[in-house]
């Protein structure tokens, strides 16, 4: 029950008691003594109420107030919108990003590596970890998977690697390789290679070992919510339900996860020869983009290449029925390409590092000593539009192309960026860095994320890397990676425990 100040004077101070004559309607102060049915009690010592609140005189020099609030400015390009963190005291590490239709995101990240640092790690539990956040990074859920094997022999250890894609419906899609028992909700998994389906509010569909002993590269999905898992392995590979697959090659599963087909990327023609897909990237048409490395002689339809050294780039396309649309190949040097993306116009960017010489659309790109960074950029029909190398000093992670034709880089560098390249003023530690090209290759804008000089742990010095990199419909950027290091990303400073995981979104 709420008391007013009146029920608190009436029960509880003032009382007549005991008069003998009944008080007048006008003077009455006790009910109970006579007043009249109807009438509350007044007490006789109640201060007249204050007179009413007056206007104060208008001050003739006073400014009048706004007729509206101010404008808020917008961000500014380059501004960070948001940061959005995750980790706990063990080092975490980022693993992929995907965005969903609806401008969600979805992630994958490992969790709970207790000795990262030492020459033989050997954790026996660990966390595969995946996430749906929001557009502004507000976290809508997560699920956390234990991966665990036996505490004896001491020679064991407990990892998982896993690639996703957003399945086109509101869920995703995830494959990749994990060593220990793992439950994904559905039942254990021994170990090896595994495939998984999961419903927009995380609840997992289903889940599949794949018999065969491949390695995960990297994933896509159609809009259909077929699963593309581009892969290598020792040898020919049975991945059930009567689908056979070269060493070298792409998996395509059904949205149940019942394997359909695969069709080869390159052929070896040299025992030790082969190509490695690294990343790969499709097409609202069905064409698959791969890039990734090649070693020895290899064919790729009916372009036989010879690679230099530990192996040499490629970027190749396939059409929806897996046969090759055209290879791009530099056996002059060694390297690989690392990255591959598709953009809104039908255009392809890819990204690697290089040593050596070589040509693209004519432009001639000159490597270091040690490896360098270079973006290339390739119509559909294969075309090739133009190329940058961004300097020796560089470390390339991911690229992305906007509708617009603009490409966006992000790496790690040792030296300030000047024109889209490392210049000779020195940072004194590997900082994170976006880069964007306009459509014909000049530079644009770049960002730097400046961190801490990092700290050596054992084996480890700086545990660091941007995995995953996507440009949304506005142009905005977003990054997702993992590092030890305390770092500036301009709303908030991130401060690792170990190595944390970040997520964050930077104005176009």
């Amino acid at each position: 029950m709420r008391a007013t100040v009146l029920g608190w004077v009436v029960g509880g101070a003032w009382g007549c008691g005991g008069e003998a004559t009944p008080p007048e309607p006008k003077d009455c102060r006790d009910t109970a003594a006579g007043c009249p049915a109807g009438q509350p009690a007044v007490p006789d010592d109640i201060p007249p109420p204050p007179p009413g609140a007056e206007t104060p005189p208008a001050d003739p020099n006073a400014t009048p107030p706004p007729d509206k609030e101010p404008e808020q400015l917008p961000p500014a390009s380059g501004a960070t919108l948001w940061l959005s963190k995750e980790g706990a005291a063990q080092d975490d590490l980022a693993l992929d990003l995907a965005v969903d239709p609806s401008g969600d995101f979805f992630s994958a990240a490992v969790h709970g590596y207790d000795d990262l640092e030492a020459r033989t790690p050997t954790d026996d539990s660990i966390q595969l970890v995946l996430t749906r956040r929001s557009g502004t990074g507000q976290t809508l859920w997560s699920r956390a998977y234990d991966v665990q094997v036996a505490m004896t022999p001491v020679e064991l250890r407990a990892d998982v690697r896993a690639r996703i894609a957003a399945d086109g419906a509101g869920g995703l899609l995830v494959a990749g390789n994990h060593q220990g028992l793992m439950d994904l909700g559905t039942g254990k998994l021994a170990g090896g290679t595994f495939v998984a389906r999961l419903s927009g509010d995380g609840v997992t569909l289903w889940a599949h070992e794949v018999p065969a002993a491949l390695t995960v590269a990297d994933v896509a999905a159609d809009a259909q919510g077929r699963l593309y898992v581009a892969y290598t392995a020792p040898d020919t590979v049975d991945l059930g339900a009567g689908v056979k697959g070269p060493s070298a090659g792409v998996a395509v599963f059904a949205p149940d996860g019942t394997p359909e087909r695969a069709f080869a990327v390159g052929s070896a023609e040299a025992t030790g020869a082969g190509a490695q897909p690294l990343a790969l990237a499709l097409a609202e048409d069905g064409s698959v983009a791969v890039a990734g490395k090649y070693v020895g002689a290899v064919r790729f339809g009916t372009q036989s290449t010879q690679a230099a050294g530990t192996g040499s780039p490629f970027v190749a396309l396939y059409r929806t029925n897996g046969t090759l649309g055209w290879a791009k190949v530099r056996p002059g040097v060694k390297g690989a390409a690392r990255d591959v993306s598709w953009g809104p116009s039908g255009d392809l960017v890819a990204g690697g590092d290089f040593q050596g010489t070589f040509s693209w659309a004519q432009t001639p790109l000159k490597g270091a000593s040690g490896p360098s960074p270079f973006v290339v950029v390739t119509a559909a029909d294969g075309t090739e539009r133009w190329a940058r190398d961004l300097g020796q000093d560089a470390q390339m992670q991911g690229v992305a192309m906007q509708a617009s034709g603009e490409v966006l880089v992000t790496g790690y560098t040792y030296s300030w960026l000047e024109n889209g390249t490392t210049g000779q003023d020195g940072l004194g530690a590997a900082q994170l860095f976006t880069q964007r090209f306009d459509p014909q290759g000049q530079a644009l804008v770049s960002r730097l994320f400046l961190g801490v000089t990092p700290e050596p742990r054992g084996e480890l010095y700086g545990v660091e890397a941007v995995p995953a990199v996507v440009l949304m419909p506005d142009g905005d950027a977003v990054l997702y990676g993992h590092t030890d290091r305390v770092t500036d990303f301009g709303v908030d400073k991130l401060r690792p425990l170990r190595g944390d995981v970040f997520l964050l979104r930077v104005k176009y």
